[in-house]
């Protein structure tokens, strides 16, 4: 029987203060990180469908590259990608990563996934604003046009004057 021993509050709190610093570190004062997550978004919710497939593919490729030498339920590409894809949803399957890159890969797939997958039907975002603007313009000028065709058929309508 073997024994665990207890994590130390104080060296678990000390560890997650180092972690938090190297994290500003790498991530500067917080605007960049800001951006990246808001062009990641944006990415995402501009066209689901593509946003799901690059995931899949990317994750697929870089799980097989990292436990095909090591994980003998991972044989095969298709191995890797039944292994992404139900991390995608409902996490269930018969391979679990056995690398830790393999389950660096895992984790991200587990959390950013299933939000994907939400996303995946819905229809992309409307036109860019400059194209708004330009069917705007069209409008304004049919209104226009339609404002002149009243006036012309209400004349056309008035009796005569004698």
């Amino acid at each position: 029987m073997s024994t665990r021993k207890a994590i130390d509050p104080q060296a678990a709190r000390v560890l997650g203060q180092v972690a938090a610093q190297a994290l500003s570190g790498i991530l500067g004062d917080g605007a960049e990180w800001s951006a990246a997550k808001a062009a990641v978004r944006g990415t995402v919710m501009r066209d689901p469908m593509d946003s799901a497939l690059a995931t899949v593919a990317g994750a697929t490729l870089l799980f097989y590259l990292a436990e095909r030498k090591v994980n003998p339920k991972v044989k095969t590409p298709a191995d890797a990608l039944l292994f992404i894809t139900t991390c995608l949803s409902v996490g269930y399957s018969d391979i679990f990563a056995r690398t830790e890159a393999g389950k660096a890969v895992a984790s991200t797939v587990m959390t950013i996934g299933p939000s994907i997958t939400a996303q995946l039907f819905a229809p992309p975002e409307r036109a860019a604003p400059a194209a708004d603007a330009g069917l705007k313009e069209i409008a304004d000028l049919q209104r226009q046009i339609l404002a002149r065709l009243d006036l012309l058929v209400a004349a056309a309508q008035k009796p005569p004057t004698t």
